[in-house]
């Protein structure tokens, strides 16, 4: 049976969530100032800049991490001469967050960035979003790919993040290369395990494992008596201090952050993944409307979206180089359910 952390791992986890709560989800914020017209733009474009200009300000909600954030939000302010705050939350939190705004009325932030799960379409049809392709977004969607187009939920994927594994160095972990290496007797009790309950965007990546290792992989894996924590940043910082070798599933902007703090701290991208997709949601009642739809055409431009890739890890849809070589869109696995998963991982 997979097992929690230690009384001492759960302490040291609970300060590390504590201090990424109190920055990830607090308020970032960038000056704006007078800013010219981009030459070059379109009349549509022209007019929204304007309108926006008027506004001043952007409140969004962000699934990307602090550190994209702030550089997508810093760069926004700087093109276009607008006030930019965001806040920084997990899927599931920005979820419960931005629902429980909307039905109050008053959604607090304008858009949200955040990973293409059931609840995006269910805002749509609650009327909380409405579709891009129906808000005047000028040149919409551009030189967008179909396929990263969501026309039924009204969205369109900006960013991958794809699924990998997180290695401490000093275990050994670097010997890992693929999936089936996690199951190996030597890393039984090595493994720490990212809770898929605590977030539908897990489900995918073992929808992903199924079709590629079959259930008995999720059997062998639990065979394994791997450590659960409740996320990736957590997990990965407990890798960090030596209390694992492999986190799975990771994100590789965690470890890379820890590796470049001089953490013992690797990441390995197996060819088949899949992973969260990041897409925009914009609010049915924003109080910037304008300044919402000029964002979402400045993620979807050549410059916008190359600056919300710009971190290592992070797969552009202009960029189909930056993906791994079987990736597979969340949309195209079916079959196993969450209650699933959970079940053959013995998470109950």
């Amino acid at each position: 049976m997979p097992h929690r952390l230690t009384a001492a791992a759960r302490y040291t986890a609970l300060l590390l969530v504590s201090g990424l709560l109190a920055s990830g989800c607090g308020s970032g914020g960038t000056g704006g100032g007078p800013a010219d017209v981009p030459a070059g733009a379109s009349p549509a474009l022209r007019t929204l800049i304007e309108a926006a200009q008027k506004e001043g300000e952007l409140v969004w909600y962000s699934v990307p991490a602090e550190n994209i954030a702030k550089a997508v939000s810093d760069d926004f302010a700087k093109t276009y001469g607008i006030k930019v705050k965001f806040i920084r939350l997990t899927s599931s939190d920005l979820a419960q967050r931005f629902a429980a705004e909307a039905e109050g009325g008053k959604p607090a932030a304008d858009l949200f960035v955040g990973s293409y799960t059931p609840f995006v379409p269910q805002a749509l049809e609650k009327g909380w979003t409405v579709k891009l392709a129906d808000a005047d977004i000028p040149d919409y969607p551009g030189g967008f790919p179909d396929k990263y187009l969501l026309p039924d939920a009204g969205t369109a994927v900006v960013q991958i993040q794809p699924t990998g594994i997180a290695v401490n160095t000093q275990q050994g972990g670097d010997a890992i290369k693929d999936w089936p290496d996690l199951l190996d007797p030597k890393w039984k009790g090595k493994i720490i395990l990212v809770d898929p309950r605590t977030s539908a965007a897990y489900t995918p990546f073992w929808k992903l494992i199924i079709k590629e290792h079959g259930e008995e992989y999720l059997t062998k894996l639990k065979a394994q008596n791997p450590v659960v924590a409740s996320g990736a940043a957590p997990a990965t910082q407990q890798l960090a201090a030596g209390e694992a070798a492999v986190v799975m599933p990771a994100v590789q902007s965690i470890a890379d952050d820890l590796k470049g703090k001089g953490a013992p701290v690797g990441y390995v991208q197996p060819p088949a993944s899949t992973g969260p997709e990041i897409v925009p949601g914009l609010a049915a009642k924003a109080a910037h409307p304008h300044a919402a739809r000029l964002f979402v055409h400045y993620l979807m431009s050549a410059e916008g979206n190359k600056k919300l890739n710009a971190v290592p890890g992070s797969g552009s849809p202009l960029d189909p180089a930056t993906l791994p070589a079987r990736y597979t869109f969340n949309r195209e696995l079916s079959g196993t359910p969450a209650e699933r998963v959970t079940a053959l991982l013995g998470l109950t």
